[in-house]
């Protein structure tokens, strides 16, 4: 029979036991995660970008500021990453971006903010891209208010859902997740196409309604399907000929983003081109074939694609 010191001594025993065993069956540390940022521009460096100003945040604490490009000790070049490593499960990450050009005038192109939450046990990449829609355009850039943000060209939400993102691959920059020119797709097709607010199907010699534009001049409206091309940054020129006179009408050209479409297609719709820029005038042109030439040139890689349509110019103007 145990005396009352050694029950004493034995209880102490087993309460120490227990705690050990409790210990070392206790929940587990909570799995980290990360985000990479991976960061893509159609901009050039320097010709376009001379410096990038760099803040990274982690629940709203700064972890990195810094500048890179011209005159930093950092240097500027895209494809490029920035890492958010080992962070807790549900931690805040952003990243704001500047980029400047205009050489010693340091004129401020683009403001870019990214957000986004860590995800415990996973490495997500999240792409951002500086495009050049966001780019001042005629003197004016693009400016949003918080949490807004300029993305191909107009202002909306800076934070992305994590659960969206992608996992991180060493080979991101290598894969295209261009909606419009997807891996292996082939040659480049453009088809053009009419409509000012969607693109519509033209045949060839259909006619093209001519149409008074509100300052004088005269147009008929152009629309773009294509496919194997870059959805972002890339130069859309409409040209003209009337072959029946030998004119030749001045080019148009933008550098909008295509809107996806049906069939793995990217369309671009209510291109203005006007026929009488030229001080051709328009009753000289009024009910004669026009050569509608379309060309969509990467401003990145170079690729090129090329449509045509022939159309008759409608006898009435709306």
């Amino acid at each position: 029979m145990l005396t009352s010191s050694r029950l004493v001594a034995f209880l102490q025993s087993a309460v120490v036991l227990l705690l050990f065993l409790l210990a070392g069956c206790g929940m587990p540390e909570p799995a980290t995660g990360s985000i990479i940022v991976g960061l893509t521009s159609e901009l050039r460096v320097p010709t376009d970008i001379q410096e990038l100003h760099v803040v990274m945040r982690v629940n709203g604490a700064v972890v990195l500021d810094e500048t890179r490009g011209t005159g930093a000790q950092q240097a500027l070049s895209f494809p490029a990453e920035l890492p958010f490593r080992g962070l807790n499960d549900g931690d805040r990450v952003e990243v704001e971006l500047q980029a400047f050009g205009g050489g010693a005038l340091r004129v401020l192109l683009i403001s870019r903010t990214a957000a986004t939450e860590v995800v415990g046990g996973q490495t997500l990449l999240f792409r951002v891209r500086l495009e050049v829609e966001c780019a001042p355009a005629a003197g004016k850039a693009v400016t949003c208010d918080a949490p807004l943000t300029c993305i191909t060209g107009v202002c909306r939400e800076a934070f992305v859902d994590p659960y969206s993102l992608e996992l991180y691959d060493a080979s991101w920059s290598q894969v295209s997740n261009d909606i419009c020119k997807p891996v292996g797709g082939g040659d480049p097709i453009v088809i053009v196409g009419k409509g000012q607010s969607d693109y519509l199907p033209m045949e060839d010699f259909e006619v093209a309604q001519v149409e008074a534009g509100p300052q004088g001049g005269h147009h008929i409206w152009v629309a773009v399907r294509m496919k194997n091309l870059r959805q972002s940054g890339s130069i859309t020129s409409v040209s003209g000929y009337v072959p029946e006179l030998d004119i030749t009408l001045s080019p148009f050209n933008v550098i909008f983003t295509f809107d996806p479409d049906e069939g793995g297609y990217c369309k671009l719709y209510g291109l203005r081109y006007q026929l009488d820029g030229d001080g051709n005038e328009i009753e000289t042109l009024l009910g004669h074939t026009l050569e509608v030439k379309v060309t969509v040139t990467e401003s990145k890689d170079g690729a090129v694609g090329v449509g045509e349509r022939t159309v008759k110019l409608s006898d009435t103007i709306l």
